[in-house]
Parts: C-alpha cells; sequence; structure tokens
C-alpha cells in the first residue's frame, strides 16, 4: 500500500473509533488554527461517505459528496434506507453479503448504485463497524469507478493533505505494513525516536530499532496485526530513555501507530513515588503517633505507630474503624481541636491521664493541610508521650524546692551559731584568759552549727538521691 493509502486507510477506520474523536478533540484544543480541517474530514471530504443503521438500513449521516452524487436532497436522503440507492436486482446479494459481512471489514467489494434520477453506476465501496447516537452502525465510503482518474486525483491530495496535517501534530505518528516496514512516520515521531523519515522508510522496524523487540511492543503490535484490535499500553523504550502512551490500530495492510511522550509524567510519577516512599519511611520510623483526617474527621491515612494503637484499641485498621470504636469522652478533645485548625490555627496542647494507675502525659500537635488555594482541607496530627520528661520536670523542680530551701538555712540559720562562736572568740582574744563561762558557750553554739550541717548534708543527699525524698 502507498503512503497516500495508508494514512487514507488509518484516516477511515479513525473516523469511526471513539478513541480518536477524543484525540481530535484534544488536538483541535492544542491547534485551534486546524479546527476546520478536522470538521471537514466528513462533511466537506469529496468522496461520497454516509453512516447507516446497523439493523434498519436507513441513513444516518450523508455528507456533501453523497449529496451531490446521488442527486437527492440531504433531507431526502436521511428519509431512504441504503437499499433504495441500488438497482433492484442488486438488493438480494447486498442482503445476502449483510448477513455474512465479517465485523469491521474494510473493503465491501465493487456493487451497483444509482442516482435519482434511475442512472445506474459502479462503485467500490469500504465500510467499518461504528456506532451512531448510540446504536450499531456502519460507516461507508464509496468511490465512483467511472470518475477513478478524478477520485486517485482527489486521494492523492487529500492524501498529501492529511500527511501535512499529521506532520503539524505535536504527538508521535507511523504506519507499518505487514512486512513491519515503516510506511510513514511524522515530524513529531522523528523528533521522539531520534531518527529522520529518509533513514527509516522502508525499513523493518524491529531491524532498525533492534532493542525494540523489548518490553512490550512487539506482543502488542503483533496482537494488533494478527487480531484486527485496538490495543492501548504504556512501555519505555530503554535505549532513548523515551516513555510513551502508545495506542495502536490496525489497517488494511498492517497496523498504525498513534503515541504520546510521556517521559516528564513519569518522571513526575516517579519523583512522587519516590518521596512518598521517604516521607512513610521517616514518619513510620518514629514511635510517635502520626495521622490527619479531612473535614468531616474521617481519618485519612496513619503512621505504623498510629496504625498499632488503632488496632489495639479496637482490634480494627484505620480505614474500617469509626468514631463509635472509641470512648466518645476521650475524642471530645480531639473534635475540639480538629475545629481549631480547620479554621487554620496551629497548635499544641497538654493532656494528662491515668492508665493502669499511672498518669500518662501525652503533648497533641495540630497542623492544617492547605491546598493550592489555601483552603484548609484537613488536619494533620501529632500524638507524642511525654510522660518520662514530665516526671523528670517534676523531679527538677523538687530538686529546685530543695536548693532554695538549703540556700535560706545557709543564709539564716547557720548564720547565727556562726555569729556566736565569732564573737565568743573575740572576748577571748580580748581577756586573754580562758573564762569558764565561755567555752561552754562556745561548744553550745558549735553544737548547733554541727546540727544545722548535718540538716544541710541531709537535704544535699536527697537532691543525689531524688529517689529517697
Amino acid at each position: 500500500m502507498t503512503v497516500a493509502g495508508a494514512v487514507l486507510s488509518f484516516l477511515f477506520i479513525s473516523l469511526s473509533s471513539a478513541v480518536l474523536y477524543s484525540r481530535i478533540a484534544k488536538l483541535r484544543s492544542k491547534q485551534k488554527s486546524g479546527t476546520d480541517d478536522y470538521s471537514r474530514l466528513f462533511d466537506e471530504l469529496p468522496i461520497p461517505m454516509y453512516i447507516y443503521d446497523h439493523l434498519t438500513f436507513r441513513f444516518l449521516a450523508v455528507n456533501a459528496a453523497a449529496v451531490d452524487q446521488y442527486g437527492y436532497s440531504r433531507e431526502e436522503l436521511l428519509r431512504l434506507k441504503v437499499t433504495d440507492i441500488r438497482p433492484p436486482e442488486e438488493i438480494p446479494a447486498f442482503l445476502k453479503f449483510h448477513e455474512t459481512i465479517l465485523k469491521n471489514r474494510l473493503d465491501a467489494g465493487r456493487w451497483l448504485h444509482r442516482n435519482k434520477e434511475g442512472r445506474t453506476f459502479e462503485v467500490q465501496v469500504f465500510t467499518h463497524d461504528t456506532r451512531f447516537e448510540g446504536r450499531a452502525a456502519r460507516q461507508a465510503l464509496v468511490f465512483n469507478l467511472d470518475e477513478k482518474t478524478r477520485a486517485e486525483t482527489i486521494l492523492r491530495e487529500k492524501s498529501a493533505e492529511l500527511e501535512n496535517m499529521l506532520d503539524s501534530i505535536t504527538d508521535g505518528f507511523y504506519a507499518l505494513n505487514s512486512n513491519w516496514e515503516v510506511t510513514f512516520i511524522n515530524k513529531a515521531a522523528e523528533r521522539a525516536l531520534c531518527c529522520s523519515k529518509e533513514e527509516v522508510m522502508g525499513k523493518n522496524l524491529w531491524e532498525f530499532f533492534p532493542r525494540s523487540r523489548e518490553g512490550r511492543f512487539y506482543a502488542e503490535y503483533e496482537r494488533a496485526m494478527t487480531e484486527r484490535i485496538s490495543v492501548h499500553f504504556e512501555e519505555l523504550y530503554a535505549p532513548l530513555g523515551v516513555w510513551g502512551s502508545m495506542n495502536v490500530y490496525p489497517t488494511k495492510d498492517g497496523i498504525a501507530v498513534y503515541f504520546v511522550d510521556i517521559t516528564e509524567q513519569k518522571k513526575i510519577q516517579e519523583k512522587i513515588y519516590n518521596d512518598g516512599q521517604n516521607l512513610r519511611a521517616i514518619i513510620n520510623n518514629t514511635r510517635d503517633l502520626i495521622w490527619s483526617v479531612d473535614r468531616q474527621s474521617h481519618i485519612i491515612t496513619g503512621n505504623q505507630a498510629f496504625r498499632d494503637r488503632v488496632q489495639e484499641l479496637t482490634g480494627k485498621s484505620e480505614t474500617e474503624v469509626t468514631h463509635a470504636d472509641f470512648v466518645q469522652e476521650r475524642l471530645k478533645v480531639f473534635f475540639e481541636s480538629y475545629e481549631r485548625a480547620f479554621k487554620g490555627e496551629a497548635f499544641s496542647i497538654v493532656r494528662q491521664r491515668e492508665i493502669d494507675g499511672r498518669q500518662v502525659y501525652e503533648e497533641l500537635s495540630f497542623n492544617p493541610i492547605r491546598d493550592l488555594h489555601d483552603e484548609v482541607i484537613g488536619v494533620t496530627c501529632f500524638l507524642r508521650d511525654i510522660t518520662e520528661s514530665q516526671e523528670h520536670l517534676h523531679k527538677i523542680e523538687k530538686q529546685n524546692e530543695r536548693l532554695r530551701e538549703i540556700a535560706w538555712i545557709q543564709s539564716h540559720r547557720v548564720r547565727a551559731p556562726l555569729a556566736n562562736i565569732l564573737g565568743l572568740t573575740q572576748l577571748i582574744d580580748l581577756t586573754d584568759s580562758t573564762d569558764a563561762e565561755i567555752i561552754p558557750k562556745i561548744k553550745k553554739a558549735a553544737e548547733e552549727l554541727d546540727k544545722v550541717i548535718l540538716d544541710i548534708t541531709a537535704l544535699t543527699d536527697d537532691l543525689i538521691d531524688p529517689g529517697t525524698a
């Protein structure tokens, strides 16, 4: 098949495919200047084309060329059946052919048609299954063999136009014949595959790209070729590091491949996945409970510590658990905190509760989750057991109290007996003799000082070993 024939065959199949209609819509959004070209593919194609009901044979849609060829107005044709444009002697053969027609058959062969004036002429008909407004239908392309030369000229012109259109799109396209030889490739495919049209045209795809048999390429292409079905898949062409979203369609003599380069999207997906894995590794590598909730206070996700706590308390996973599985009084602090966070506030609170006769302290932190528009869409929550640090803080407070008590003793109680001793020693110096009254007084003051020192020592021992206090 020539390049023109391959392109036209692909175009005809694609026109009856819902997949390509969505692609055309996408192309229109990318290339507004080409919108009229796409609308002309059916309505203004200078070759008669029509769609008819699969069961009733009534016309469902006709293009302008069909109106010209058969001499009826569009409204008249839409009231007729496809049997009405055939000579009576052809109708039995047509009905029999229609009963045995192969699904998605392209070449329906040569037939006799007639126009409104009753003139009979020979045509070549190509048909294909399609759907029209929700019903099973067939689409037909009709070549008037009496005007074969003109039709071939038009075909070449339209094929050239179609090639230009395919070259103008930003996504890749190429066609292969039944020998896996490249019969057409557009500029976007040349860029993506790092080759030129001159290098690859007529070459066997698997030989020109020897590593292209790797992955899913060969298996999916062969399935489309042999089973005559459309396939879609995503695959990496490793030598170039290019990811493609591949759409493969059967044609009369081979397949046509339409693909979108999704390498950047794959890189973004991989980065998102890796970032997610890193984040999960971080939040799971802690004994703190971490979870998030949506605006209905439903759990979005949680780390392993949170899942373990939920499992321990309820026997359920975080995806199965409901508010009814918890003591409602305990949930009150969470619901109140969620409401504060949904108003945009980030804050922490400490709660004290008794578990198995032991006082437990927990620090709860709540932070709003915002979307791209800075709207709060959820709350992330952290719960940390701070009992050990609180108990240590209480011990420090008790030690500080003892230190203050020692300081007071040193500044008040030690000073009195020490002052007495100092005064009595001065009297000894002045009299230069040992007074029987002074010595007992010094002894008493010394005993008082010794007692104070013992009290200080006891308090100091408590500081060294607070557990004995």
